[in-house]
């Protein structure tokens, strides 16, 4: 069972063949259902669902063999960077250094329920950007290990996948399972994005270039069709250059689903979309939003699970949805602390 079984998803009907024939193609090439490091009691590896390859099929415009081509190469990819395997394992600081670099879920959700994720361009300063390439440079991890007892070392996009794993295999099962939205049968399968560019100087737009550059590929090789909107907020007068130049190094799928605003545009149109109470004060909402912080849930999102700690609050680190023997859907917090693995239960949902 997987957790779009549990989640009752459904293909739409206008692409049941399209998918019908993307995943006979992906069968005879043997890429579905690839287990290495992948637990059995896990309800989604983060890229053979159905919601994930209907997602590669949207990417190349519902055309089988062009997604085949697509989900070859992340399948490829991920398998020599062992995402699977690390997912569990992954040092928790690393994981947490990644937050720092990427688009992070606020905990809120906008007014259709998609998860809102938010970045602070300021961070990307010399100082940000050297520590991101220092990472970049690392010889990163290789499964199985040479040293079996030594906690693994990731490489910059070995974190960055755990990263975007974790809101595909957590975040958006999560958020599909919450009933308060319009389309509630419908599963949640991309995020909106709030980018705070009020700091970014011209100097900084150029510097982002290899940055820019990583994460696009990144994210449209392997987390195709996850962004719905990027909105790009405050941002300043001279931004038109500074997007000439970043442009082209960016997945052009990706660069058509950039909305650029400037001060006086940003709260009228955040608010078409999203709620007061769940903008960040930045833009003059009610969400105290800081950069790297840990998500803070709204209400009915802690009230639709029942937590093992009276907090109610997420921890630091990946988290994975799994089911227990006696059949109980559980968040479990994973990855590792001073070379102890963890899999705590945080929380179960009732269905």
């Amino acid at each position: 069972m997987s957790i779009h079984q549990i989640l009752n998803f459904k293909i739409p009907p206008d692409h049941e063949d399209s998918f019908a024939s993307l995943t006979r193609l992906c069968d005879d090439h043997k890429l579905l259902n690839q287990k290495d490091g992948h637990e059995t009691r896990d309800l989604c590896d983060g890229l053979s669902d159905p919601s994930t390859l209907l997602r590669f099929l949207a990417a190349r415009r519902f055309d089988p063999d062009a997604a085949l081509v697509q989900f070859k190469e992340a399948c490829q990819f991920r398998q020599e960077k062992a995402v699977l395997k690390l997912y569990d394992i992954i040092p928790i600081p690393d994981f947490e250094q990644a937050r720092q670099f990427y688009p992070h879920w606020t905990g809120r959700r906008g007014k259709t329920g998609v998860p809102i994720c938010m970045f602070d361009l300021a961070y990307l300063d010399k100082d940000g950007l050297a520590s991101w390439e220092k990472s970049r440079q690392s010889p990163g991890w290789k499964y199985p290990a040479s040293e079996e007892h030594q906690p693994p070392t990731p490489d910059m996009i070995q974190s960055a996948s755990i990263f975007h794993d974790s809101l595909t295999r957590f975040v958006l099962p999560l958020c599909s399972m919450m009933e308060d939205r319009p389309n509630p049968s419908v599963p949640i399968t991309n995020f909106v994005y709030l980018v705070d560019a009020s700091n970014l100087g011209l100097k900084q737009g150029w510097s982002l270039r290899f940055f820019a550059q990583e994460i696009s590929w990144l994210l449209s090789t392997c987390y195709p069709e996850t962004i719905q909107r990027i909105f790009v907020c405050n941002a300043p007068s001279y931004f038109a250059t500074i997007w000439k130049y970043l442009k082209g190094w960016v997945d052009p799928y990706t660069a058509e689903k950039i909305v650029i605003l400037f001060d006086a545009e940003v709260l009228p149109t955040l608010r078409e979309h999203i709620e007061d109470a769940n903008i960040p004060s930045i833009f003059g909402g009610g969400f105290p939003f800081k950069h790297g912080m840990l998500p803070d849930l709204d209400n009915n999102i802690r009230e639709r699970l029942n937590w093992d700690s009276p907090e109610k609050t997420l921890p630091p680190g990946p988290i994975k949805w799994a089911q227990e023997s006696d059949g109980k859907i559980v968040a479990s917090a994973v990855g590792s602390q001073a070379g102890s693995a963890r899999n705590d239960k945080i929380a179960e949902v009732d269905y």
